[in-house]
């Protein structure tokens, strides 16, 4: 069966974050998963923080995982006894979904601030719809 994620939508979405994130001046890291959280593409820019890399990825697992923005994980999970150490209640996670509403995958944005990250990763789902349809 073919992953409905495919290796050249996560790349291209990814690289899109990228470029978005240069002509702001800044610097990022983003991560694309699939459907279970498995990472497809991590892209860390030039100058970005190392911590970025964890950060997006973790981001990315969230939103697919949870299908939910990370924004919204956070208000849910404040209560909660959450078991997976991999999840990360911070903005800038968004979950990829399809026209149909099948959750495919996530992305993750790390090494700005939580709201400019959350902004990068939603404008990326834009991208992704795109090369989706």
């Amino acid at each position: 069966m073919r992953e409905p994620l495919s290796y050249d939508i996560a790349h291209r979405a990814a690289q899109a974050v990228l470029e978005a994130a240069r002509a702001d001046g800044l610097k990022v890291c983003v991560t694309v998963v699939n459907g279970s959280g498995a990472v497809k593409v991590l892209l860390k820019d030039d100058g970005a923080a190392p911590i970025g890399v964890e950060t997006s990825r973790r981001k990315a697992y969230t939103a697919a995982v949870m299908h939910m923005p990370t924004a919204q994980f956070a208000e849910f999970g404040k209560d909660s006894h959450l078991i997976d150490g991999q999840l990360l209640a911070i903005p800038g996670g968004h979950p990829i979904t399809t026209e149909d509403g099948d959750v495919i995958g996530g992305i993750g944005v790390g090494g700005a601030l939580g709201a400019t990250d959350d902004r990068l990763a939603a404008q990326a789902l834009k991208t992704i719809a795109t090369l989706l349809a």
